[in-house]
């Protein structure tokens, strides 16, 4: 379960992406005013009359920052800002699934590594509803590409940083892969297994008795 400071976390992200979502949509709609009506016709030949995928709009300024993946697919798939202002809040719920697992020290690099894939790959499953046709075959093409990749070159890379907290950081983590809506069940209880698994393997953190009763009893559970 969630810490009150985890809680208090979250809040502040969902108060801070509405924030932004506020201040984008009121500039989505101040461009939509200024361009709208058939005065000149400079831009796209294909223009038509759907607003909802106008890709005479700019890339939001204002979301510079805000999600690593986001910045990433806007500049691969051509997103507009409306597409950005959509896809953030799906941005921020994958930010809060790889979080924790960022700092999961039971975790071989490897492990750590192929469950981020993972999640990315569920990422822009979740998305593609939201992209144009052309988009769609690019982003599909680029999962197939990462989802192609090895994890060789890892031990090469720096250690990210691991939680002090063994237990409460296996249940932060098992907890947000469980409410990453772009996850299947399947997925869920495949990856929350693996994460309870690694957790009770020779070499991980220490665990206290009632700690290692409450995941063996989990992971029973879970293999059912």
């Amino acid at each position: 379960m969630a810490t009150d400071s985890q809680l208090a976390t979250t809040t502040r992200s969902r108060l801070r992406t509405v924030a932004i979502l506020l201040s984008l949509l009121c500039t989505v709609s101040l461009q939509a005013q200024k361009s709208g009506g058939g005065g000149k016709g400079g831009g796209s030949s294909s223009s038509g009359n759907d607003d909802s995928d106008d890709t005479s709009l700019p890339v939001c300024p204002q979301i510079v920052g805000s999600h690593p993946l986001l910045e990433k697919l806007t500049l691969e798939l051509h997103l507009t800002c409306q597409q950005e202002v959509r896809l953030l809040p799906l941005m921020h719920d994958e930010e809060a699934a790889i979080r924790p697992l960022l700092v999961y020290a039971a975790f071989t690099p490897e492990e750590r590594q192929a469950m981020l894939l993972q999640v990315e790959l569920a990422a822009r499953a979740q998305v593609r509803p939201f992209l144009l046709p052309e988009q769609q075959k690019k982003s599909d093409a680029e999962a197939a590409r990462i989802a192609g990749k090895t994890t060789k070159r890892i031990g090469k890379k720096k250690e990210p940083p691991v939680a002090a907290d063994a237990f409460g950081s296996e249940e932060a983590l098992s907890s947000a892969l469980d409410l990453y809506s772009a996850l299947t069940p399947a997925q869920k209880k495949e990856m929350i297994l693996q994460v309870k698994q690694a957790a009770r393997r020779d070499g991980a953190p220490e665990l206290t008795t009632e700690q290692t009763a409450k995941i063996d009893g989990d992971i029973a559970l879970l293999q059912r």
